[in-house]
């Protein structure tokens, strides 16, 4: 009867094992896989410590990254580095096997269960139990239960890690075709513009003129003048219109030249300090001296600046702050090349742009503002600038807490 009784322990004990893969999702982070594993671990031994040591992605060394209780993560630490000093740590890796080994930290009051969290393909780290020394506290059983439980934590770790890699990669081939979506409206419109401008000016200019002479005419009706007024108005629109479009054009072929930004940013604060002063905004620019030179064509970046200032004025109609950081960003830019990078922060302290509109903003005419007014082509301008200088603009924005435009540039 006892052999049965054990049997069917021990069953159950195999069912729970397959329960707790079942528990995990392939989305769940490590803290969460570990979160599931620690509670496994309790059911089956007493437990005074519990450490998750993990392999270091970049430096490939082994190190604590969680302890239970979480005050106990110097003494965790400590034995951490004593059983590598030793070498036993990396004994019991390379076996792949649990072992229960003396503790360094606590001498002859507690012992230590080592589990390797490692697969076929990759060794993920271990887990170290620190249980009291006494007779029993850890069975052969345990060490069996644990140690095929301690496999199963290492294959849900590395489909987690497998699966999160993907969804990256995933991600960051959206934005590029986003980019790339994005790229082709700019050249789209570049070469409408190229071909177009000219075609329309002409007989635009040639129907301002005679609304002019029109206007200027004393013995015209007077029932006549608004509607001319209002042929006008619009006439202009079109016209900012296609010029705008015939920027994009010309922004297609800049002549970049090297270029000290902080010289552009002082002179272009100093070209909208007026107007700002005007609608009671505070502008500051923080940049590190000494900052390297760019390959860039000057008054189109300036442009692309004035730009997201007309947008931040149009964002704090009562005032605010405006203000520009300058940092150096090390690394991939999301698609574009690998190397140094200038990056721009401009951030105000406008209504913000709500969620829904965000990834539209880029889009040529799109606006959120009066159609009358704005042609909805700022922020495209910018756009195809900083695309021209092989750089990236992105966006975050925060309603009724303001926008931060961020623009990489590269050295």
């Amino acid at each position: 009867m006892d052999k049965e009784t054990a049997l069917l322990g021990f069953i159950d004990k195999m069912e729970q094992m397959v329960q707790f893969q079942d528990k995990i999702d392939i989305s769940s982070t490590i803290n969460q896989i570990w979160k599931g594993f620690s509670v496994e671990i309790q059911n089956h031994i007493m437990v005074d410590v519990c450490a998750l040591i993990l392999v270091d992605e970049e430096t490939n060394e082994f190190k604590l990254k969680i302890s239970e209780p979480e005050d106990k993560e110097f003494i965790c630490q400590k034995e951490v580095e004593y059983q590598i000093e030793c070498g036993m740590f990396s004994w019991i890796i390379h076996r792949r096997k649990p072992a229960i080994i003396p503790s360094f930290v606590f001498k002859n009051r507690k012992s230590i269960l080592m589990l390797p969290l490692s697969t076929v393909k990759r060794t993920h780290g271990a887990v170290l139990v620190l249980t009291p020394l006494q007779e029993s506290a850890v069975t052969q059983e345990n060490l069996r239960l644990l140690g095929m439980l301690a496999k199963q934590c290492s294959l849900v770790m590395e489909n987690s890690i497998l699966y999160h890699s993907v969804r990256k990669e995933h991600l960051a081939l959206q934005e590029a075709q986003a980019q790339i979506l994005q790229a082709e409206k700019m050249a789209s419109i570049g070469r409408l513009a190229a071909g177009a401008s000219h075609e329309i000016l002409n007989p635009l200019s040639i129907i301002s003129g005679h609304i002019q002479l029109m206007l200027m005419d004393n013995n015209m009706c007077n029932n006549i003048g608004k509607p001319l007024n209002i042929i006008q108005s619009q006439t202009n629109r079109i016209s900012n219109i296609v010029n705008g479009m015939g920027q994009f054009a010309g922004y297609m072929n800049l002549k970049k030249t090297r270029t000290v930004l902080s010289e552009l940013i002082d002179e272009f604060m100093a070209s909208v300090k007026n107007e700002l002063n005007k609608h009671h905004i505070e502008i500051s620019a923080d940049y590190p001296l000494g900052l390297p030179p760019i390959m860039g064509e000057k008054q189109s970046l300036i442009k692309v600046f004035q730009s997201l200032v007309s947008n931040s004025i149009d964002a704090m109609p009562q005032g605010g702050k405006i203000s520009i950081r300058v940092t150096i960003e090390n690394g991939n830019i999301r698609i574009k090349r690998p190397g140094n990078y200038i990056k721009i922060h401009f951030k105000d302290t406008g209504v913000g742009i709500p969620a829904k509109n965000l990834p539209r903003i880029y889009d040529p005419f799109f606006t959120s503002k009066d159609k009358a007014c704005r042609t909805g082509l700022g922020l495209s301008l910018a756009y195809g600038v900083v695309d021209n200088h092989t750089g990236v603009i992105q966006a975050e924005s925060v309603e009724k807490q303001g926008t931060t435009i961020f623009i990489y540039l590269p050295i």
